[in-house]
């Protein structure tokens, strides 16, 4: 109670005094019955929790004038309170002043201490208080075992926290949770999966932070499809998902647009009362977002009660995925007025607006206001934004003029953009001057390759396409396939070019030539220019027919209702003769057609698309 910051009363003080009684601890009931002691301390932690480290430090120095003897409960009130409120060096030097006047710490300032740590990376400290714990006896402690496994993990060190584990006397549910959350951290999902099941398989009763770990671990790390089996799992051995777990599911349904899951989850946490959580509230405006349904998104920041920062760069981050850039201005400029103030994530939101809108008097207007309006020093991401913006318009030079004025090294997400933008223009010249820096910064990039193998390609230069091709061949690399994704029945289905897997195949092709021809008699024919390979024309034409996205909108055309909407996502960028054909099936069909790529979102409607042609 006292490292919470709680102060105490009246009706708390006398049950301290009978349990000190019931365990003949004299001095304690003394501190108790005199309050001052437990008052002072409750009154350090409460000042720590908070993270005022000035007012701390003030009561902290004043104790001896005070009369005033502090005690464990004091100092590790502080370094907890410390850890807490993030101010982590804090917890780390209140941790080192209570060794140098001699208080010797116990289990609960071990694992405080040893999370400050870690938030710091602080390895060489981390070891050393690793080997005064187990001279002091409680190595094994289950908060310290936990405390080291989360700091090794923090600390990029797999080898260590596995050991720590591995030596643990007694297995604990804490200690678990610590490794998978460790092997997650540092990428190692498929291990933390593994770990899991074992754990759950030797019968280990895992509780709601060991299924949110793992199902968090997947959202981040790909393995959106076995996140959603997680929860059902989590659901059918009866842990009650809670706050944390909802908004770690969340984003797994939007990643594949999974809205029949994330409807679901939504109404599970109605029904759980935790739908006023902010938290939860910005996951469901990201998740229907990315799920093409931005009305529905605003519609849930309508009815927060709380808003933070999140929920309005949610927000705005949704409109612009969506190409609606008026929206996304207009939020920005509402929560300048009413809501928080900005932070270098807003900046990113309404510059990724301006980009797919074209704006670029309006892009320059924020790129500039960020520093003189807001103290935000432009970060790379923003330099991003404004060349994907430059080069997008056409503006190619100015992009690349910007890029060498950058106050620090370009990164791979600044020359990136500029090469997407070269594709896009098909500008040969700067194209190879961003794939040779890529090619520097990121050796093992296909994708790189593959966007100046297709500028090439987009002018014909084959010998310089074969060029390519062999130097990404003397390495070992392949071209990431084309993958779209569609739920139908709240199940999801992937799609992959080249790929005949697929169950429904024979009938999806079939379904593609009938619409083929009823385009060709309307007068539209297959855009070849978007086959980058050297081939016949016939060929060309049955290479399109194989790209992902169109596959799965048919396999939405033949397993929905006439006249329902059909969603997909595409790992890559849509190509422009699969943008022509979805826009003649949303007309000749009489379907909505929403696709997500990598780039944003195109809704398809009567033949026309919401980018406007501009992608």
């Amino acid at each position: 109670m006292l490292s919470q910051g709680v102060m105490l009363d009246r009706h708390v003080l006398p049950t301290i005094i009978k349990a000190c009684a019931g365990l003949s601890f004299l001095n304690t009931g003394k501190q108790a019955a005199s309050t001052g002691c437990f008052a002072y301390s409750a009154l350090l932690a409460g000042y720590a929790r908070k993270g005022c480290v000035k007012e701390t430090k003030e009561l902290f120095s004043k104790r001896a004038d005070e009369g005033v003897e502090l005690n464990l409960v004091s100092w590790n009130g502080m370094i907890a309170g410390f850890n807490h409120s993030g101010r982590h060096l804090e917890a780390v030097i209140m941790f080192q002043k209570m060794h140098l006047e001699a208080f010797k710490p116990d289990g609960t300032s071990i694992s405080s201490v040893l999370s400050a740590v870690g938030d710091l990376e602080m390895l060489i400290l981390g070891f050393q208080i690793h080997g005064y714990a187990i001279k002091m006896g409680i190595g094994q402690d289950k908060c310290v075992v936990s405390a080291l496994i989360d700091m090794y993990g923090k600390c990029a060190c797999t080898l260590e926290m596995s050991e720590v584990f591995d030596e643990m006397c007694q297995m604990d549910v804490g200690a678990c949770n610590a490794l998978v959350m460790g092997l997650s951290r540092n990428g190692l999902v498929d291990n933390a999966l593994k770990v899991f099941r074992q754990f759950k398989g030797q019968g280990i009763e895992l509780n709601v932070v060991s299924w949110t770990s793992i199902i968090g671990s997947c959202s981040q790390n790909g393995k959106d499809i076995e996140a959603l089996e997680l929860f059902r799992e989590m659901q059918l051995v009866g842990v009650k998902p809670n706050s944390v777990t909802i908004p770690c599911l969340l984003p797994a349904c939007g990643n594949i647009a999974a809205l029949m899951h994330g409807k679901a989850a939504h109404c599970f946490s109605l029904k759980s009362g935790i739908s006023s959580n902010v938290y939860v509230g910005s996951a469901l405006i990201d998740m229907y977002a990315k799920c093409g349904r931005i009305h529905v998104s605003k519609l849930c920041f309508d009815m927060m009660l709380t808003r933070n920062l999140v929920s309005w760069n949610a927000l705005m981050a949704g409109y612009a995925m969506h190409g609606k850039t008026k929206e996304a201005i207009d939020i920005f400029q509402w929560m300048q007025r009413s809501g928080p103030k900005p932070d270098f994530v807003s900046f990113i939101c309404v510059l990724s607006a301006c980009s797919q809108g074209g704006l670029t008097d309006e892009g320059w207007y924020y790129f500039r206001s960020m520093s003189k309006d807001y103290g935000i020093e432009a970060r790379l991401e923003h330099y991003a934004c404004m060349v994907n913006l430059l080069g997008r318009a056409g503006r190619l030079q100015e992009a690349h003029t910007m890029i060498k004025q950058m106050p620090f090294k370009p990164d791979a997400c600044v020359w990136g953009a500029l090469l997407s933008s070269c594709r896009v223009h098909n500008n040969v010249s700067l194209g190879e001057i961003a794939a040779k820096k890529l090619f520097e910064l990121e050796p093992r990039n296909p994708g790189n390759y593959i966007l100046l193998s297709n500028i090439y390609a987009s002018k014909a230069m084959w010998d310089e396409v074969n060029m390519v091709r062999n130097m990404m061949k003397s390495k070992g690399l392949r071209k990431n396939p084309g993958c779209s994704w569609i739920e139908i029945k709240s199940k999801v289905h992937m799609l992959v070019a080249g790929d005949n897997s697929h169950p429904q195949m024979a009938q999806i092709i079939e379904k593609l030539a009938e619409l083929s021809i009823e385009m060709k008699k309307s007068g539209c024919f297959p855009d070849t220019d978007f086959v980058l390979q050297d081939v016949e024309e016939q060929d060309k034409e049955q290479i399109l027919c194989g790209h992902s996205e169109k596959l799965a909108v048919v396999l939405g055309l033949l397993n929905t209702s006439p006249g329902s909407s059909i969603q997909v996502i595409k790992n890559l960028r849509i190509c422009g003769d699969c943008h022509a054909v979805i826009k003649f099936i949303s007309s000749f069909e009489k379907r909505e057609i929403f696709v997500r790529d990598t780039n944003r979102f195109h809704h398809f409607k009567d033949g026309v698309c919401s980018c406007r042609d501009y992608w």
